[in-house]
């Protein structure tokens, strides 16, 4: 399954996205997330055609949104764990 965002051209309308988030889960599509004119779905490559043709005022893109978590150094460990313990 990958990530789409499908976005609303013309509208941001809540009725619009709920009926949307409708179809999009009929089609076998999971919404986790809605926003103001925006759905993040997740869906099987090979169906998000067919969910773009029953949502035709909506485009769409894949998701390409990556978080990164820095790895803390050696040193702060240390410091943290030893303040931790004087405690």
């Amino acid at each position: 399954m990958d990530r789409y965002v499908f976005y609303a051209k013309d509208s941001l309308d809540a009725k619009t996205v709920r009926a949307a988030r409708a179809t999009a889960s009929a089609l076998g599509a999971t919404v986790v997330r809605t926003g103001v004119g925006t759905l993040l779905l997740e869906i099987a490559a090979g169906d998000v055609r067919k969910l773009a043709r029953a949502l035709p005022d909506w485009r769409y893109s894949a998701e390409r949104h990556a978080t990164r978590i820095p790895e803390r150094s050696p040193a702060e460990r240390v410091r943290r764990t030893a303040a931790s313990a004087a405690r």
